[in-house]
């Protein structure tokens, strides 16, 4: 059994998530999900230091779930709003200072984060969530509503106004332009 915060200072050259005590070794991200990465971390993090409104970080950065949930997640984009990122650890944050993750997907991992991620994200009360899945070229948008993730979709121009990052707004099509 390994303690959290041993966890939360592993080697950074791999991504691995903690899970009951133990450690669960992720895929590395292909070259389309590190490229999509890339262009959600400048999206996003233009956006967020413009506005002043927080913080968006990058893997490998852990998120503790509540707990009794005994969950390490390692999300692919975290964004900490400005109330709580005086939380933020050196490699760690507590899930209840978190606003939005984003999940970049391929056929590899895209039951991981469409049904067990999904849970804990949920379960954890994260506010908003995003699968960004490469291989279909599509984005999913949740939102968290009574406790429950509740799909949002983009308006009929086509683009998605994030809850989470107020004023945020774009057209996900453009992330394959």
């Amino acid at each position: 059994m390994i303690p959290f915060d041993q966890y939360a200072r592993h080697d950074d050259s791999r991504m691995f998530e903690w899970i009951d005590g133990a450690l669960e070794l992720l895929p590395s991200l292909s070259d389309a999900q590190a490229r999509m990465r890339d262009r959600l971390l400048e999206l996003l993090g233009e956006y967020v230091e413009m506005s002043g409104i927080g913080l968006v970080i990058p893997a490998p950065f852990a998120i503790r779930m509540p707990e009794e949930m005994r969950r390490g997640r390692e999300p692919d984009l975290l964004f900490i709003p400005n109330e709580f990122v005086e939380t933020v650890q050196e490699s760690y944050v507590n899930s209840h200072g978190v606003g939005l993750v984003v999940e970049i997907t391929d056929a590899r991992n895209r039951h991981l984060d469409q049904v067990e991620k999904f849970r804990d994200y949920q379960l954890a009360g994260i506010p908003e969530y995003w699968i960004v899945d490469v291989d279909r070229r599509e984005v999913t948008f949740f939102v968290l509503s009574r406790q429950r993730y509740v799909r949002v979709m983009p308006d009929d121009a086509g683009r998605f106004r994030s809850r989470a990052l107020k004023g945020f707004t774009f057209t996900p099509a453009s992330l394959w332009s």
